[in-house]
């Protein structure tokens, strides 16, 4: 080992305390990489073996032909195509199988368990011979109507055993079963949120209005003979109106949505991973500078004894690459830790997930280390370079050298340069025809430019605003205030790299929260445009029977009743949705603000577009549009009206209307409503209200009765609960920030040990120390806060330009929360402040003055 590597792991081991903060935002970081990498992993594993059930006692399956690749709108297959399949040959047995919604109330009879938006299946099961992969826990196979079999994870988490009697949502109003057995697929019997209730084959039609339909038919080859053989002949058999697939395939298609949505989350939470690693890499950055100052003339020493700039370097970057590994290995434990934790948390919350065992692959190991040890040695880089070119002489006499006025030019240019850059981008992404989900990539990258910028012009700012922000110090705290507003103008490159750890997170918590409280405006702003007394939905926006609207309808006092239903259809090729509208009241409950046209024409093979759409496709009240939808195929829709008011849902934007009898014959299988509109008579509203929640409640417990206020406050709280995620999700960044206040004054108390001292020795006592100490890291806080605040501002603006017409149409500032985050900012300030202001007022006074 050379003298270099012993004075590298002498020095590591000499600053293991002041190195042990910067390799706790490390493991921080670390872990919620890892831990994100475990818990999709795993549920990628879990729902993987669930969905495997799916193709045990089958080999292949038949089925129509979407009429669109990848989309649903499936017809269903007559009950005659069972005995075609069955008479080809290498067929053993054959079984027709209908899937369709069957939501479980719970035991008091009038509240609908929730699934969290998971899906409520419910299915037909011919019992123990027929080919499929249902079997039975205990109890029986349902045979006879008024019986179901309910899945083993529902049962047990609601309290239902065999023998009691369960209410079940389906096409109509809620029907009441006798559960007679538990249900499992495969070997699993907890599919976590996702419920399934199963039915005797004729129950099963009768309940899904399928009469002698099936949705599939599971097929068993005879031993010995090849599926693809088989399958060959079946598809020759039966023309290209069906497809044949074998079991496996179909097992992974389901699973397909399943794994994109997870590749998603995974891309998100590895987002906010890496914001809370760039907050890591400041402190590192910061953290080594600092001890780079420290070891000035150590530096010196080794120089003028013969060591290069490039082993100095090395050096540097050793020390960092210990943190880093240090750090790796905990962080990649404490990830495992995390998520094994939220498997615990999620069922807990009512998220209830598939259980299987945690799942750690390669790629999790060499992620937690290759992040780990890269984000330390390259935030260790500059100040290693920076150290190997201090000369020798200046060094061993710790002449600390300042940047010249040539320098602060060249820093003041650049950052401008890239801020300059950052707006540029930023504007292109708000005005340019880019697709919208483009759009706010180019602007969040704008941003982010913008905060590079600032990054670079934080040495030169960092002083000035120092002072501004600590000026009420001095008159607050006297003498003590004084010095912590010097002390931390003393050193802008130490004061701006410590804020801009802060401003990172607080810039994106205010992004979000600028943008949730301009979707807020957004959707106030729709729904004023709303005259219905009542707006009947079901939770996480799911279908209902459209026996609700036929009910209301019949209420006394009802004036008009306008339902929503929507389907995927094609235009030009473009996936949208298209919405059917009953009846031509709609303007009754919705001001649609038409600009051209209106609702006259709409039965008659008419379609309404919004102003978005009919300018996106160039049409105009008159105009023929084609709409492909599945069951009928390309259709010519005269555009009768063009409207304003798209996003009167409160949700999603409603941009295509066709009426429902259109709707019903363009689009098979169940027809379920989504929105259902109600206007009272005049007068009425508070009488129709309570028979509306009355006479719902119990046939159709799924279904929630809304006046528009409690609908906006509904809607409002959704926005929250998503806000509040965003919130947990970047509170990693700012503990990870504070983190970093903490180890820069911890080093700063250290480096002002003799000048600490020297003050108790003129009088200062222990409690001036603590509030100098503490004003220092009020100011740094401060300062982070206020520019990211500016940044977040300027993102949020952006980000909220980019999708207007799309998902927001308002930009709103919430002041009250941003006020809130200085108020946090002051108080993280204080807290980061105690361990340093403590130990500082702990110095001893002569070991402090005599210290180098």
């Amino acid at each position: 080992m050379g003298p270099m590597w012993r004075a590298t792991i002498k020095g590591v081991l000499a600053r293991k305390v002041r190195l042990l903060l910067t390799g706790l935002a490390i493991v921080l970081g670390v872990s919620f990489v890892a831990g994100t990498y475990v818990l999709t992993d795993t549920l990628k594993g879990s729902f993987g073996t669930l969905f495997r059930q799916f193709a045990t006692g089958s080999d292949l399956v038949v089925r129509t032909r979407a009429p669109f690749d990848g989309e649903g709108g499936r017809e269903r297959m007559p009950g005659g195509v069972l005995d075609e399949v069955r008479a080809v040959a290498g067929v053993d047995a054959a079984d027709g199988f209908l899937l369709g919604s069957a939501q479980f109330v719970a035991k008091d009879g009038r509240t609908a368990i929730q699934t969290g938006g998971a899906p409520t299946f419910g299915i037909s099961w011919g019992g123990a011979d027929e080919v499929g992969s249902a079997g039975v826990v205990s109890g029986r196979v349902p045979v006879r109507d008024g019986e179901v079999a309910m899945d083993a994870g529902t049962a047990a988490r609601n309290g239902f055993v065999v023998g009691d009697t369960v209410k079940v949502l389906l096409t109509g109003e809620a029907e009441q079963f006798e559960i007679v057995g538990i249900l499992k697929l495969g070997n699993r019997g907890d599919f976590g949120a996702v419920s399934f209730a199963a039915f005797d084959p004729a129950t099963a039609q009768r309940v899904f209005g399928a009469p002698d339909l099936w949705d599939a038919v599971n097929v068993r080859v005879v031993d010995g003979t090849r599926p693809s053989e088989v399958r060959g002949a079946l598809e020759r058999a039966l023309g290209p109106t069906f497809e044949v697939m074998s079991s496996e395939a179909f097992a992974a298609e389901n699973r397909e949505p399943v794994d994109e949505f997870l590749d998603v989350l995974n891309n998100a939470l590895l987002g906010f991973a890496g914001v809370g690693l760039l907050v890591g890499g400041f402190i590192i950055f910061n953290t080594f500078t600092i001890l780079v100052s420290q070891r000035t003339r150590e530096l010196g020493l080794l120089r003028a004894m013969g060591a290069s700039g490039s082993q100095v370097v090395g050096s540097v970057l050793a020390e960092a690459a210990v943190v880093g590994v240090v750090a790796s290995a905990l962080g990649l434990l404490a990830g495992i830790a995390l998520a094994r934790f939220l498997f615990w948390l999620l069922p807990e919350l009512g998220f209830p997930v598939p259980s299987g065992p945690l799942v750690v692959i390669g790629r999790t190991y060499v992620s937690a280390i290759v992040v780990g040890i890269g984000i330390a040695m390259l935030a260790a880089v500059v100040p290693a370079v920076r150290a190997s070119r201090v000369p020798p002489i200046a060094a061993i006499g710790d002449l600390r050298t300042t940047p010249g006025p040539r320098l602060s030019v060249m820093r003041a240019i650049l950052g401008l340069f890239v801020a300059c850059a950052g707006l540029t981008i930023g504007a292109y992404g708000i005005g340019g025809s880019l697709e919208t989900s483009l759009a706010v990539a180019v602007t969040f990258v704008g941003g982010f430019v913008v905060f590079v910028g600032l990054v670079v012009l934080g040495p030169l700012v960092a002083r000035p605003i120092s002072s501004l922000i600590g000026h009420p110090l001095p008159r607050i705290m006297g003498v003590t205030g004084q010095l912590a507003r010097g002390n931390a103008m003393r050193n802008p490159r130490r004061t701006s790299a410590t804020a801009a750890a802060l401003v990172v997170g607080l810039a994106l918590v205010a992004l979000v929260a600028i943008f949730a409280d301009s979707l807020k405006l957004s959707v106030r702003s729709a729904l004023r445009e709303v005259r219905a007394d009542f707006i009947v939905t079901a939770d996480q926006f799911a279908g209902f029977s459209p026996e609700v609207a036929r009910r209301i309808g019949e209420v006394d006092g009802v004036q008009s009743v306008v339902s929503f239903r929507f389907g995927d259809a094609r235009i030009d090729g473009n996936a949208e949705l298209v919405n059917g509208v009953s009846g031509t009241a709609i303007e009754d409950v919705v001001d649609l603000r038409f600009l051209a046209g209106g609702t006259a024409g709409l039965a008659d093979r008419g379609i309404l577009l919004s102003e978005r759409e009919a300018d996106g496709y160039d049409k105009r009240v008159g105009e023929r549009l084609v709409v492909d939808l599945p069951r009928l195929g390309p259709t010519g829709l005269d555009v009768v009206g063009i409207y304003r008011t798209r996003r009167f849902s409160g949700a999603f934007p409603i941009d295509f209307v066709i009426s429902q009898e259109l709707f019903s014959a363009g689009f098979p299988a169940e027809q379920r409503d989504t929105l259902v509109y109600v206007k009272a008579e005049p007068g009425r509203a508070a009488a129709v209200g309570s028979a509306l929640r009355a006479g719902l409640a119990e046939p159709f417990p799924n279904v929630r009765v809304k006046d528009p206020d409690e609908y906006l406050a509904d809607r409002e709280r959704t926005i929250d609960q998503f806000l509040n995620v965003f919130f947990a999700l970047l509170l990693l960044s700012e503990v990870i920030a504070v983190l970093g206040i903490v180890n820069t004054l911890m080093l700063s108390v250290h480096e002002r040990t003799r000048e600490i001292g020297l003050l108790r020795t003129v009088g200062t006592t222990r409690r001036q120390v603590w509030a100098m100490v503490c004003g220092e890291s009020v100011i740094i806080a401060v300062i982070g806060c206020v520019l990211g605040t500016g940044v977040g501002l300027l993102w949020g603006w952006g980000v909220v330009q980019a999708l207007r017409g799309q998902f927001v149409d308002q930009f709103s500032v919430p002041p009250g929360q941003l006020g809130l985050f200085l108020v946090v900012s002051v108080l993280a300030g204080l807290v980061a402040a105690l361990l340093p202001a403590w130990h500082a007022s702990r110095l001893d006074v002569l070991e402090a003055i005599a210290e180098e």
